[in-house]
């Protein structure tokens, strides 16, 4: 897909298709307008081929043009602007933009070379370009949403501040740039919408249909869209170029987007909601969101939003469990009983000899069966697989104790031992109810006060709890046909299981810091010593598991750690790569593992990595 279609048109309806001409040409630079007055059209042509800056209307339809060596022409701006664009210009200055907010009046910006002059702009706004201009950056546009007030965008020559606008724009704008993109344009059509302008590609939402033409016409071949403006009357816009599209690097972000058609095939698996994150060198390269964090709703999903991990919680709690080890000096080869303060219940075909051991249970071989598989209450044998996760609690239902779950009292059959502990293996959520009270019964803290304070507060992962309803922005979860599934998300108790929620930035913070604790000589500051981490990545009863996480090609440079999880309505997947440096997360709010594993597939074929 061409990535300049990436974002498909909306907000059109109405508008009649018309057979126009091409952009015209002046001395080599095309510039192309329609329903603009009939004199800026005119010095437009005048002044291209001196290469123009800045073109920008007023709200009453004024109007402005400036040329890079200086030229300008206005009409209907207010005064004290036009005169100081004469002041500017004749001291020197290469003038990047002109622009007016919505409100009118005598309020104006313009933006040099050398510093800002400006009347009547929000505070915040001007504070904003202000202190660019003190750490060095230009500013290369200002850009005034219609409804103003503080709504605002500010980009300059290394990045870019937005404040009040549509979440869908703002995400763009920072996928740009992560993209090794520097935004130069960004523009507000009167009637909604938003057009993002980027070195060598572009991206829009609701703006005229003839206008988003052109526009990929111009790009098409090879020019970049170095001016872009809508008039307040008449769906007017204007549009132009000064040169040629410059030659950059691979833009890993579109990549991964185009390889995986990722707006097609979230559509395609009714998944509102999506988000994004990839580490190359240890360090996060790039990160993002698609769609929103509820069908039906405005608010966008960004990598800032929380999801569902699901059974990710499993690998994450391992952290805090290898944590509990390491700090008490505890044994990973010992009985979890004596630290439960509760009676393990075992069938009779379990011999009373039976050793549950943390070790065993975090690689699922501990004899504790997941939920659904333990019918009839008297077998030992001939268990389904797949039962090792929980159904969780919905709006209404009363959320059970711990204890209460352990004792079969929720909605899953009690925990005990089914089978003799070490001699199979049975994917256990059970077996992490079992770890997360041994902590909360040697520490005395809830779980999720113990990992805040011993895994995710070490890890800058302010955006992670294990707590039922966290405080931070949810996304919804979503059955698999796209309907929010009742109360937005189920509640868990079995957290250390299914309880999880997190960010694709937080866990890539953690894939970071497994990473670098996995290759480092020694001790690295972080919640796990090296050997802890050691362990924790390393093969142990079970083949093809660390402890709480799926290893693979141990020994070589595509060695890798994983989990992926599966919560009614959330879909997640997490990967680590220790000797690349590399690794990345997708969270998703639909119920279908498929566009989660879609996705990851991209990464790795982007990247290279096996």
């Amino acid at each position: 897909m061409d990535r300049r279609r990436f974002l498909t048109l909306t907000g059109a309806a109405g508008l009649t298709a018309v057979s126009v001409a091409g952009p015209a040409q002046a001395a080599g630079f095309p510039y192309v307008n329609r329903r603009i007055p009939d004199e800026a059209h005119t010095k437009m042509g005048e002044l291209a081929p001196y290469g123009i800056t800045a073109f920008a209307f007023t709200p009453s339809n004024g109007w402005v043009v400036v040329t890079r060596d200086g030229r300008y022409f206005a009409r209907g701006i207010p005064d004290a602007c036009f005169a100081e664009l004469g002041r500017l210009a004749g001291a020197g200055r290469t003038i990047h933009c002109v622009a007016f907010p919505p409100e009118g009046g005598d309020r104006w910006v313009i933006t040099t070379d050398r510093g800002v002059s400006a009347r009547g702009l929000p505070e915040a706004c001007h504070q904003r370009i202000s202190a660019d201009y003190a750490a060095g950056r230009q500013v290369v546009d200002v850009a005034f949403p219609p409804a103003g007030g503080e709504r605002w965008v500010v980009t300059s020559t290394t990045g870019f501040f937005a404040r009040g606008v549509d979440d869908e724009c703002y995400q763009m704008m920072r996928n740009l740039t992560q993209g090794g993109r520097r935004v130069t344009r960004v523009a507000f059509p009167p009637g909604g919408g938003w057009a993002v302008v980027a070195q060598d590609e572009f991206h829009v939402r609701g703006i005229d249909d003839e206008c988003y033409r052109q526009m990929t016409a111009l790009a098409g071949d090879g020019w970049q869209l170095h001016n872009l403006a809508f008039s307040p009357v008449a769906g007017g816009w204007s549009l132009g170029s000064r040169g040629k599209a410059p030659a950059l690097p691979a833009d890993r972000v579109r990549q991964v987007e185009n390889r995986v058609g990722i707006r097609e095939r979230m559509s395609a698996w009714n998944t509102p909601g999506v988000a994004v994150a990839v580490v190359v060198g240890n360090t996060i390269a790039w990160s993002t969101g698609y769609g929103v964090l509820e069908a039906g709703g405005a608010a966008a999903a960004h990598p800032e939003t929380a999801f569902q991990a699901a059974s990710i919680s499993k690998a994450v709690a391992a952290v805090g469990v290898l944590r509990l080890l390491q700090n008490r000096g505890l044994p990973l080869d010992g009985d979890v009983r004596p630290h439960l303060g509760w009676t393990l219940p075992r069938r009779p075909c379990v011999p009373e000899t039976a050793v549950p051991t943390v070790d065993r249970l975090l690689t699922h071989r501990a004899g504790v069966v997941g939920r659904g598989s333990t019918s009839p209450a008297d077998a030992c044998s001939g268990f389904t697989s797949g039962g090792g996760g929980f159904a969780g609690y919905g709006p209404g239902a009363t959320v059970p104790t711990l204890l209460r779950v352990m004792n079969g009292e929720g909605n899953s059959p009690r925990i005990e031992l089914t089978t003799d502990p070490g001699a199979e293996y049975h994917y256990s959520g059970a077996g992490f109810v079992l770890l997360q009270r041994m902590v909360e019964q040697l520490t005395g803290l809830p779980l999720a006060r113990y990992m805040d304070e011993e895994v995710f507060a070490p890890l800058g992962m302010r955006s992670s709890s294990y707590a039922l309803s966290p405080g931070f922005e949810l996304a919804s979860g979503h059955t698999a046909t796209g309907a929010v599934i009742p109360g937005r998300r189920n509640r868990y108790p079995e957290s250390a299981a299914a309880g999880l929620y997190t960010t694709v930035l937080d866990l890539c913070r953690l894939i970071a810091y497994l990473n670098r604790a996995w290759t480092s000589s020694g001790d690295i500051g972080g919640p796990l010593t090296r050997a802890s981490a050691r362990t924790l990545l390393t093969t142990g009863p079970q083949p093809g598991m660390g402890r709480g996480l799926f290893v693979s090609g141990a020994g070589t440079d595509g060695f890798s750690y994983t989990h992926d999880g599966s919560n009614y309505g959330f879909k997640s997947v997490f990967k680590g790569y220790p000797e690349l440096g590399a690794g990345y997360a997708v969270l998703a709010n639909g119920d279908n593992m498929a566009l989660v594993n879609e996705v990851a597939a991209a990464i790795r074929s982007v990247y290279g990595w096996a």
